[in-house]
């Protein structure tokens, strides 16, 4: 899993959180938060309507160098759900609703709810004055692919309606471990942004995630990190200085002159 990866997903759920119908109920790859059971019926744990965010498949192509900075097409997965056991009783009206919604608990209101929420992520995402999903923008190139899909089962006793949205998109590469963070990289401005969040789960991962990149190196140690540069091949690029030199000096003009023949 690469840090990118793991940034770009928590952005979009801090900036899901509070912005639609499930209200903070967005949850961070919460394994089974949707599950199939041994008898093929679709089920949730969950105790209201929630958002589930994945980082899922990636591929990273025409690599030319060994680099695993690199992280290519990656889909984010956002699973929306609703069942029957999320309903509250109207005390003013006497009908049983949708928590926290309060449009009457039929299979037209799960599928409108999840309609909506789904409506609501992508306008979430977009919205230019979320700080979170401006971080989460900064870290990919663009929406490649957004796919929509839905599922329901009511064969446990219990309906439930869910759909999923599947967004790839070209991630950017990873920061090479030993290289300051520059002020305006979307890695700096999630660490930023996390440090203003007290969450004791989301600060111990920003720290793992800060040692995973610390390190002193010099420039050509981050340059062969970065492209995945065997130390021969650096020597004959002139990019390891030569045996004797000090390590921690960088080299930062290489001169070359062709050889006169000797007539």
């Amino acid at each position: 899993m690469s840090l990118t990866r793991i940034a770009a997903r928590l952005a979009a759920v801090y900036a899901l959180r509070g912005k639609t119908l499930v209200g903070d109920n967005v949850l961070d790859s919460q394994i089974g938060a949707l599950d199939i059971t041994a008898d093929g019926e679709l089920r949730t744990d969950e105790e209201k309507p929630f958002i589930s965010v994945y980082a899922d498949a990636a591929k990273s192509e025409e690599n030319m160098l060994r680099s695993w900075t690199d992280n290519g097409a990656t889909d984010f997965l956002f699973e929306m759900g609703v069942t029957a056991a999320h309903t509250e009783l109207n005390e003013e009206t006497g009908e049983t609703t949708l928590v926290g919604v309060g449009i009457p608990a039929t299979d037209a209101a799960f599928e409108f709810l999840l309609d909506v929420v789904a409506r609501q992520i992508g306008d979430t995402l977009s919205d230019p004055e979320n700080e979170w999903a401006e971080i989460f923008r900064k870290f990919h190139m663009g929406n490649g692919l957004i796919e929509r899909a839905r599922t329901s089962s009511d064969g446990s006793g219990v309906r439930l309606a869910a759909q999923q949205i599947k967004l790839t998109v070209m991630l950017m590469p990873d920061p090479v471990r030993g290289r300051a963070l520059k002020p305006e990289s979307p890695m700096a401005l999630f660490f930023a942004k996390a440090a203003t969040v007290s969450d004791p789960v989301l600060n111990a991962q920003v720290a793992l995630m800060q040692a995973q990149l610390a390190g002193l190196e010099t420039d050509w140690q981050t340059e062969l990190r970065r492209y995945g540069i065997t130390m021969t091949e650096g020597e004959n690029l002139l990019i390891v200085p030569p045996d004797g030199v000090e390590g921690d000096i960088a080299i930062v003009e290489v001169g070359a002159a062709p050889v006169v023949p000797v007539s």
